[in-house]
């Protein structure tokens, strides 16, 4: 097989001797994880968005990472040109993949305040029509509530579950506290959230994810201080890694410092750099599509982080100014 595409990070590991080998993690059609010394390293088929970590290998034959016979604990030894497997005889070349970059690539945007108002309204319009709300879907409808001042959509949400209500008021703390850009209660904030919900990437993960990617890429748009942001997203994130799934604890530490996959950097440099509603909700749609409610549940984080950032006073209390 060959690589198409490699995360420029993960390519400087290679070159510098940091990754070696690793062992198999996890396995599924689409995805293969690898445990190494710098953290999950993943194999993705050619169908898939591009992450961060990630190699993208061709897609000949569709690809499937578990008729292939890979399993748990099997072993990759990695070079700078090739990464194969002995057990199950699978080589991929690397020599002729193209560097991807994980992070963040806008440097400035003539969009006008006010034309960023409006795609965020097309966000919100997209959520409601294309939006899977079963996920943390409830949760926004009572922020919405608790925090008027946001101007929160009430999306129209599939079923009422009974099992958020022990952690209402947790997220509502938790959000007060990034209102108020308060470091120290952020830790203890996060960590009562961080975790919670089923699934590879747990719900409320999602949406920290999608919260923390949204403040990096509206602060840079607003110019205010990327070091204070990264810093209270690091924060939020502190304490709760080890409550959650290995996966998601590499996404959250990913996400905290702008890094994200293809999917969700395509629908935030829509919002920003752009006035193409056709645009913003085609990437919304690619982003929803990402897992069960996985998708959606990012998008919400965006959304309200979006709202966050466009308010001046809750804009100081984040970010300050650059």
């Amino acid at each position: 097989m060959k690589a198409l595409l490699i995360c420029e990070n993960l390519l400087n590991a290679l070159m510098n001797e940091e990754i070696v080998e690793g062992k198999v993690h996890s396995v599924f059609k689409s995805a293969c994880n690898i445990e190494t010394p710098k953290g999950l390293v993943t194999l993705l088929r050619g169908s898939k968005n591009m992450a961060p970590m990630s190699i993208l290998v061709e897609n000949q034959g569709k690809v499937n990472f578990m008729e292939l016979g890979v399993k748990k604990g099997f072993k990759f030894v990695f070079g700078e040109n090739v990464i194969y497997n002995n057990e199950k005889n699978i080589f991929i070349e690397l020599n002729t993949a193209r560097r991807w970059f994980p992070g963040v690539l806008i440097k400035s945007s003539k969009c006008t305040e006010k034309e960023i108002l409006a795609n965020i309204k097309v966000l919100e319009d997209g959520l409601s029509v294309y939006g899977k709300f079963y996920g943390i879907g409830w949760l926004m409808t009572v922020l919405s509530d608790e925090l008027p001042e946001l101007q929160l959509k009430h999306f129209c949400i599939y079923s009422y579950n009974k099992a958020f209500e022990f952690i209402r008021f947790k997220f509502i703390e938790f959000i007060k506290s990034l209102l108020e850009g308060d470091g120290q209660q952020l830790m203890q904030r996060g960590e009562n959230v961080i975790g919670y919900g089923p699934g590879l990437t747990p719900a409320m993960d999602d949406f920290i994810s999608g919260l923390m990617i949204s403040l990096i890429y509206f602060g840079n748009y607003y110019n205010l201080n990327f070091s204070r942001i990264c810093n209270l997203n690091k924060k939020i994130i502190s304490q709760g890694l080890n409550k959650t799934t290995r996966v998601s604890r590499e996404m959250l530490k990913h996400s905290a410092v702008g890094e994200t996959n293809e999917a969700v950097r395509k629908l935030l440099t829509s919002l920003i750099t752009c006035n193409d509603k056709k645009a913003i909700v085609s990437s919304l749609i690619n982003t929803i599509d990402y897992g069960e409610t996985s998708g959606t549940d990012t998008a919400l984080g965006i959304y309200v982080g979006s709202k966050m950032l466009t308010d001046i006073v809750y804009r100081k209390n984040i970010g300050g100014f650059a």
